[in-house]
């Protein structure tokens, strides 16, 4: 019986092949990455870049710099990717239209394979800076309930036990074994951009749907039925890529072994339900996948004075 596992899947290998110039940067930090990525395993970077990149394609927000300096200070808050801890760097800085993301592996237990979301913070200062670091530059943030949503960046943690799948070209297709990695990547980086994560997702719950205007077109008109933790789409969900065919939804909540999801239509149009700026991708290749399995979500983490993040940590088991 094949052993199976699900993730927290993030993005899709569309746009690979053609990408054009960034307007969101995604950075990622391996301060806490205990070995996962280095040495030895550095080559595994490239396969989390290509991730990184798809959504740099497809992104196009401008997004404020935050500057610590003097009695304008910010501090990052985030569950540490080694450890789980709750990390705290003050002064911290990030460059306008960028995203930080701290990566880093441990044991997740059970058959999780990632874990991960948009991280809190504290600030004091000018109220200038206050708003610049809060919000971006994204005035729908400060809306209530928010239209957009703004973070400085976040973290991943990848289970450090699981059979990965490193795959040094993802803008091909082939047969594999083992966990995709990229897929995987892919799907976190979607809950650090707000996937079941932000209060502007939140704001198109209705039970057990999800009600978002673009996510609706994209599903044939209809509300788009929630996984139990309302932050994934129900298993089995499926969607087109630019308008063809039908292949399982990246942010459905599991993966089976040997199989590439990649980001459809859909969840790309729940990105712009939650406020961000999506440009089209290109077509990609994609595999229908069966998946029986689950996440949880943890605690979010308080944003000290002034925002709180109700959910920033998602878990994808099967």
């Amino acid at each position: 019986m094949e052993k199976r596992k699900s993730i927290l899947l993030a993005a899709s290998l569309a746009g690979l092949l053609a990408v054009p110039a960034a307007a969101v940067t995604i950075h990622f930090d391996y301060s806490y990455d205990g070995g996962f990525f280095s040495g030895s395993n550095l080559s595994r970077r490239t396969t989390l870049d290509a991730a990184g990149q798809y959504f740099s394609a497809v992104l196009q927000d401008s997004l404020a710099a935050i500057d610590s300096n003097g009695g304008n200070q910010f501090t990052a808050i985030f569950s540490r990717p080694d450890t789980g801890a709750t990390g705290n760097l003050a002064a911290f800085d990030v460059a306008a239209d960028t995203l930080t993301v701290f990566v880093g592996s441990r044991d997740l237990g059970g058959n999780a394979l990632g874990l991960g979301g948009p991280g809190g913070y504290s600030v004091t200062g000018t109220q200038s800076f206050l708003n610049q670091a809060a919000y971006r530059g994204e005035t729908g943030a400060q809306t209530n309930p928010p239209s957009d949503f703004a973070t400085w960046g976040g973290s991943i943690s990848f289970d450090a036990d699981a059979a990965w799948y490193f795959d040094s070209d993802p803008a091909t297709t082939e047969s594999f074994s083992g966990f995709d990695f990229y897929s995987v990547a892919l799907h976190e980086l979607g809950h650090v951009l707000g996937f079941g994560t932000a209060n502007s997702w939140s704001r198109w719950l209705q039970g057990d749907k999800f009600t978002g205007l673009e996510a609706k077109l994209a599903n044939a008109g209809q509300d788009v039925l929630l996984s139990a933790d309302a932050a994934h789409w129900q298993s089995g969900q499926t969607s087109t890529v630019n308008g063809q065919g039908s292949y399982q939804a990246a942010m459905t909540p599991n993966i089976a072994a040997g199989t590439r999801k990649n980001f459809t239509d859909l969840d790309l149009a729940a990105l712009s339900d939650i406020g961000w700026e999506v440009a089209a991708a290109e077509p990609a290749r994609q595999v229908p996948l069966p998946e029986p399995a689950y996440w949880l979500l943890a605690a979010g983490l308080a944003a000290i004075g002034q925002r709180l993040l109700g959910r920033d940590r998602a878990e994808l088991q099967g």
